[in-house]
């Protein structure tokens, strides 16, 4: 994680219990003591409470403007420490090593571009003393005189916008580049035995866009979800690419999973851009994309997933694919994207739109009931679970027995899912009848 300074022992941050907000270290001058204090661009109300960052949600900021839309993570060569005269007192700070950058002061620090990022930093906080202002200059310029080559990809407080099941290619070629066009990748996914195959499976995955209800359903699902062993054959192909049509969980919008020796290589994505200028979101959207990791794991063979783990509402996902709990149509591409595709000389891509599938079997559910409370006039859809079904088989329908009926819903196409019925889901088919039944 990437913060303010130094905590209680460098490069782990430091953040305020109360609001969260990484806080900056001071070390009295020339007692030594060393205190925690709010940001000086921040009007907190409350005395610090000090606890190491990656114990709490903290609020990470971009280290020159305090934007949340962090994007860069640099590193100096030394910890960054500063003698600063208040007016009154001598404090000497360390800033530590590591330094958070929004896209537009990473753009002005590559540059570099010294005054300009001043004068954003200046732009963006109550730093119009003289004294202070002059501080900021020493700081910045002596970040940007002892930094190392390099950057580390990152992701920060950007809100979270669902990618467009139309250009899904696009984001998913523009992923693809971003992750192996030598940025420093969080999670280990920059180390040759993870970047090859993760790279391979982006390119070939199967696309799968998740719609707004099947989406809805995922997230109640998922949050209790019962202990799985996941195994190969949950996975709908052994590349993927899904993406959601709301953010799921903690902000994530779309997943990759690549079948990697006997395990499966699973990465969360979170969306970056919203909120930037149009020509900031321009750059941005050709040098970084629509994604960037926001975990990885590998799942073992037979490894148990629950609704607290990370990859809770792809399993979930999967398990509803699987159960014929879906159907899929394809997606009409973005006509600029396959003319791209079509000069490049690729194949046309597909994506899968995936839906809940209306209900089981053929028959109108008009049809199915009669009197007063038929299906029909009801105001909700629900789901129902799994059961035997004692039918007439065979040549002429003349013979009886027990058919299994797959999960399914019932109602009224245009009518919501009554959310207390999503718990027949995923249970688990009854044993068969062993007794016959007198068919009526």
């Amino acid at each position: 994680m990437i913060g303010h300074g130094a905590a209680f022992c460098e490069p782990a941050p430091v953040a305020c219990r109360i609001c969260r907000h990484v806080l900056d270290r001071h070390t009295d001058f020339p007692s030594g003591a060393v205190s925690f204090r709010h940001p000086i661009w921040l009007a907190a109300g409350h005395r610090p409470d000090p606890v190491r960052a990656d114990t709490i949600e903290a609020r990470f900021h971009c280290d020159f403007c305090n934007d949340e839309k962090i994007m860069f993570a640099y590193a100096t060569a030394s910890s960054v420490r500063m003698l600063v005269d208040t007016g009154t007192e001598f404090i000497a700070r360390d800033y530590g090593t590591h330094w958070a950058a929004c896209f537009e002061c990473a753009e002005l620090f590559d540059a570099p571009d010294l005054q300009g990022l001043l004068d954003r930093i200046l732009c963006a906080g109550p730093f119009a003393e003289p004294l202070v202002a002059g501080h900021l200059r020493d700081l910045t310029a002596k970040v940007m005189a002892t930094r190392l080559p390099g950057k580390t990809l990152s992701t920060g407080g950007w809100a979270p916008v669902a990618v467009p099941a139309a250009t899904l290619p696009k984001v998913r070629d523009r992923l693809t580049h971003l992750l192996g066009d030598g940025h420093e990748l969080p999670f280990g996914l920059g180390e040759p035995g993870a970047n090859g195959p993760l790279l391979t499976g982006l390119s070939t995955a199967r696309m799968y866009w998740i719609d707004d209800e099947f989406t809805a359903l995922t997230e109640q699902l998922a949050a209790d979800l019962p202990p799985v062993h996941v195994t190969p054959d949950h996975l709908p192909a052994p590349q993927g690419l899904l993406a959601w049509s709301q953010p799921v969980g903690d902000r994530i919008v779309a997943v990759s999973w690549t079948t990697h020796g006997d395990g499966v290589q699973v990465v969360g994505y979170r969306s970056v851009g919203a909120g930037l200028p149009p020509l900031a979101l321009q750059r941005l959207r050709e040098q970084v994309g629509w994604l960037v990791p926001a975990f990885a794991v590998m799942l073992a063979p037979g490894q148990i997933v629950d609704g607290g783990h990370p990859v809770a509402a792809l399993v979930t996902t999967w398990r509803l694919i699987r159960q014929r709990l879906a159907e899929t149509v394809p997606v009409r591409i973005d006509r600029s994207i396959r003319k791209a595709y079509e000069r490049a000389q690729r194949p046309e891509p597909e994506v899968r739109l995936v839906r809940l599938r209306g209900r089981a079997g053929k028959r109108p559910v008009a049809a199915a009931t009669s009197g007063p409370g038929r299906s029909a006039d009801r105001d909700f859809r629900w789901w129902v679970g799994a059961f035997w079904r004692y039918q007439p088989i065979g040549p002429g329908r003349a013979d009886y027995d027990w058919r299994a009926v797959r999960a399914h819903v019932r109602g009224p196409d245009d009518r919501p899912i009554k959310a207390s019925t999503t718990v027949r889901i995923l249970s688990a088919l009854p044993s068969r009848p062993t007794r016959e039944k007198t068919p009526h």
